[in-house]
């Protein structure tokens, strides 16, 4: 990933909300891993570096707000050759505290493979830290396919 800051995400009250991101994926070079930029596009078009992001829910939701709430991440991917491929993320579980434990978290793939949807919530009151990769195929001009899993970001689930 790209040097960038963490990116907080406020979900409403009661709510839900929605967040568009770029990813751009890139080969390794050697034995050297590519740099995965990761970004988010404001409501103006204009993308923001971002390394790592938290999704903050409301700690005062009441149990029926909670059933309600839903942050959604988008993550589209433009660049030629290359696709989401499984699930479009994987699990880093070999860290402690870094894995979907609450299970709170589900993604799909769309749009031709282009597009993955993070789904989001947080039904109980604890923090959850979820470490990832992001999983995408790529096809050479040879024809050849190879799948290839981003360095791991993190996110952060809060009430």
């Amino acid at each position: 990933m790209s040097t960038a800051s963490t990116l907080v995400i406020k979900v409403p009250q009661g709510q839900g909300c929605i967040q568009n991101f770029t990813l751009e994926p890139s080969l390794p070079d050697g034995d050297v891993a590519g740099e995965w930029k990761f970004s988010q596009i404001d409501e103006n078009g204009n993308c923001q570096d971002a390394d790592d992001f938290s999704v903050v829910f409301d700690k005062n939701s009441s149990w029926l707000q909670k059933q309600s709430e839903l942050c959604v991440l988008v993550v589209t991917m433009n660049k030629p050759g290359w696709r989401f491929a499984m699930e479009g993320t994987k699990s880093c579980k070999n860290e402690e505290n870094t894995a979907d434990v609450l299970h709170d978290v589900r993604t799909e793939i769309g749009g031709n493979g282009k597009v993955l949807k993070a789904y989001i919530q947080s039904l109980g009151n604890l923090d959850e830290t979820v470490g990832f990769s992001f999983v995408a195929a790529h096809v050479s001009e040879n024809g050849t396919t190879t799948i290839y899993q981003s360095p791991d970001p993190k996110g952060n689930i809060q009430r």
